[in-house]
């Protein structure tokens, strides 16, 4: 194979019999502002939040996500509250993929936590693939206590162009 160790311009336009091969390495600066790359070959991060308001925290089920993509995968659930909870009160959240948990355990919000200080859930399944859907499910228990107010959930996914 020949090599050419200096720098060329080509003006006209280049036609290949195969596919050339491209260096390794190519980051986001090598590729023009205004390339106008097709959105089905990048990938999406999202940051949803959803939160109840700034009373006594409810129980409730509710959608929080659906994949659109070809994969997607759930790198963080943080969980907090802008008050934390008083003596027996608690609220557990969980996240679940078309009704099963992907979290190793519920994230449980009680006097150990701080307010506005989200709780990192430890994921045990990431994976997602088109139609899959994120639930989240919060429970308030009172227990005698004063339930947290202002309870957030925080989830970021990286998604795959369909």
């Amino acid at each position: 194979m020949g090599r050419i160790d200096e720098d060329m311009q080509a003006v006209g336009a280049w036609t290949f019999t195969r596919m050339p091969s491209l260096p390794a390495g190519i980051t986001n600066a090598m590729v023009a502002a205004g390339a106008a790359i097709d959105q089905s070959k990048l990938q999406h991060q999202h940051r949803i939040v959803h939160h109840q308001p700034n009373s006594a925290a409810t129980s409730e089920t509710l959608p929080v996500f659906r994949c659109y993509g070809t994969t997607a995968t759930l790198i963080e659930v943080a969980v907090g509250s802008i008050a934390i909870a008083v003596g027996a009160a608690t609220v557990t959240v969980d996240i679940k993929k078309n009704g099963t948990t992907v979290l190793s355990s519920v994230v449980t919000l009680d006097t150990g936590n701080t307010a506005y200080v989200g709780e990192l859930a430890s994921i045990s399944v990431p994976g997602m693939v088109a139609g899959d859907v994120l639930t989240a499910v919060i429970v308030a228990t009172a227990g005698g206590g004063t339930l947290p107010t202002g309870v957030y959930i925080a989830l970021t996914i990286k998604e795959d162009a369909n």
